[in-house]
């Protein structure tokens, strides 16, 4: 991604206008924000110092994962409390992040006697949508989210299984070829294509969902949102309207050329429902008419519709996509990658003739290795360094040490830093894909249930905790499993030129854009 080649201008720029913000604040920075930062630590500065907030804040654009690092050791873990985490991200300068004692929090109603809390806010400002979709409707009142509630449970995935399975074979089949030579590939796009191929299968249904020019457009549409939504929050809210207009160009113009090539699908979906057709496809966008229709007539617009189907191109993609892929490298970058693919295809052989194949919810289901491998991938190669992130709304939560938080805050939990601690997983910093699965191999006596990729946990966040966990991670999830049995069962695959380094900008960890792998059909 050319983006990154820029970096170096864009933190420059983003310190010079920090400084900036920095002069117009001198004196009151913090006097009209609610008084929880004075009960707070902070990483990364030294108290009341408002020369060394500002460096921490300019510092967060580059450092915010060592920020986090020693934040969590300093509070989390010794004191078990909140801190304040200077950044960019907000206009109040800091994020609180909460111990991971705090984690059943994430269960409580959204609202209670004494606050109300919402995790839409930081949903929207993390890919900046505002900035991208004109009509505040699409993530304001999130009805496709509502879709994927009712229609991609689990009660739903065995209708979807064969679904999703025919549509791996043929994109494998298309995208990587069935050469038994050797060929290179950039690991992130052939993955990507795969991912954005299946998911459209669901979500608009054949034979649009295999047109090249609207794959490519919704890729490109997905990878540029989340990076331009990275780079916008680089810079201080005060100068977003700014910048944002040149940065969104991009995830702009695919969106435009997405939404123009769904329109008339939309409205002939429209006029199917209307009809009162026993035989309308079964996919997302049917799924999601009559939704709208009982919103109002203002919802059951095609335009709108379309641009609902385009904010889901994310989740749907770019998150699902970041996994596989990470899983793929994280398996051939393993010191143990031939025991982890000899187990691993052991597994998928001996599942497909049992069902047979792996086009049903059981036989997926009893993928508990695949399962395994790509949970730990998700452990280990997190997308984000904070996540979970909850503002409240009205009233004041209370979040244990005397410390209540009130409007104007955001709250985020430490799931990289809770990945990643030895007290959670033993040598956190390895691999190992069968982490998971391990237990339950010929085990004797009692042992616990199996925790798998859909299972959330105080320790496992990747999918959230509580009321909001993920409720697409089902269909994630079984998508995943079916990808990387076939790549097992269909592939080799070498890693070629350097090895990926993890970075982050910001709160954004960057996914491995530049991977380069060999790859070549099995005989």
């Amino acid at each position: 991604m050319a983006w990154m080649n820029h970096g170096l201008f864009l933190v420059l720029s983003c310190f010079g206008l920090l400084f900036l913000q920095w002069l117009r604040a001198k004196g009151h920075h913090r006097r009209k924000l609610p008084g929880v930062w004075a009960k707070l630590g902070v990483v990364g500065a030294s108290p009341g110092s408002q020369i060394s907030f500002f460096g921490a804040v300019a510092k967060s654009i580059l450092s915010t994962r060592q920020l986090m690092n020693e934040g969590y050791h300093k509070f989390s873990k010794t004191l078990d409390q909140p801190f304040a985490l200077p950044t960019t991200w907000v206009r109040s300068g800091s994020l609180v992040v909460l111990p991971p004692s705090r984690v059943p929090l994430l269960a409580r109603p959204d609202r209670t006697s004494d606050a109300e809390w919402t995790n839409l806010p930081g949903m929207v400002e993390t890919i900046q949508l505002p900035y991208i979709i004109t009509d505040p409707s699409i993530y304001q009142n999130v009805l496709h989210f509502e879709v994927v509630r009712r229609k991609m449970q689990y009660r739903d995935m065995e209708r979807l299984a064969p679904v999703t399975a025919d549509e791996i074979d043929k994109a494998f089949r298309d995208i990587w070829g069935t050469a038994t030579d050797w060929k290179t590939m950039n690991e992130w796009e052939a993955c990507g294509r795969v991912i954005s191929r299946v998911s459209q299968r669901i979500l608009i249904g054949l034979p649009l969902s295999r047109d090249e020019s609207l794959l490519e457009t919704s890729r490109q549409y997905a990878n540029s949102l989340l990076v331009g939504g990275a780079i916008i929050n680089f810079f201080p809210p005060a100068f977003r309207w700014i910048v944002a207009p040149l940065v969104t160009l991009r995830s702009r113009y695919f969106q435009s050329r997405f939404v123009n090539i769904l329109v008339p699908v939309v409205e002939e979906r429209i006029r199917y429902w209307e009809a009162g057709r026993d035989d309308n496809p079964d996919d997302f966008l049917q799924w999601m008419i009559p939704i709208c229709a009982k919103e109002g007539a203002g919802q059951l617009d095609a335009t709108r519709i379309a641009l609902r189907l385009v904010s889901l191109l994310t989740p749907l993609i770019f998150a699902v996509c970041y996994v596989f892929s990470h899983c793929v490298l994280d398996i051939h970058g393993s010191a143990s990658r031939m025991d982890v693919l000899e187990g691993l295809r052991e597994e998928c052989v001996r599942v497909s003739a049992e069902h047979p194949g792996l086009d049903t919810t059981e036989s997926v289901g009893s993928l508990f290795r695949i399962d395994s491998a790509l949970r730990e991938s998700m452990r280990l190669s997190d997308v984000a360094v904070t996540n979970l992130h909850r503002d409240v709304t009205s009233g004041e939560l209370d979040v244990g040490n005397g410390i209540r938080i009130g409007p104007g805050v955001r709250m985020v939990f430490p799931t990289q830093n809770v990945h990643m601690d030895p007290e959670n997983y033993k040598d956190p910093r390895v691999y190992d894909a069968f982490r998971f699965s391990r237990p339950h191999e010929n085990a004797k006596g009692h042992i616990r249930e199996r925790e798998l990729i859909t299972t959330t946990t105080p320790t496992f966040l990747p999918f959230g905790y509580g009321r909001h966990a993920c409720p697409g991670r089902w269909f994630a999830a079984q998508l995943m499993k079916q990808a990387l049995a076939y790549m097992v069962l269909n592939y080799e695959l070498e890693l070629f030129g350097e090895p990926v380094r993890r970075k982050a900008l910001l709160n954004t960890m960057v996914p491995p854009v530049n991977a380069q792998v060999r790859v070549r059909r099995r005989t």
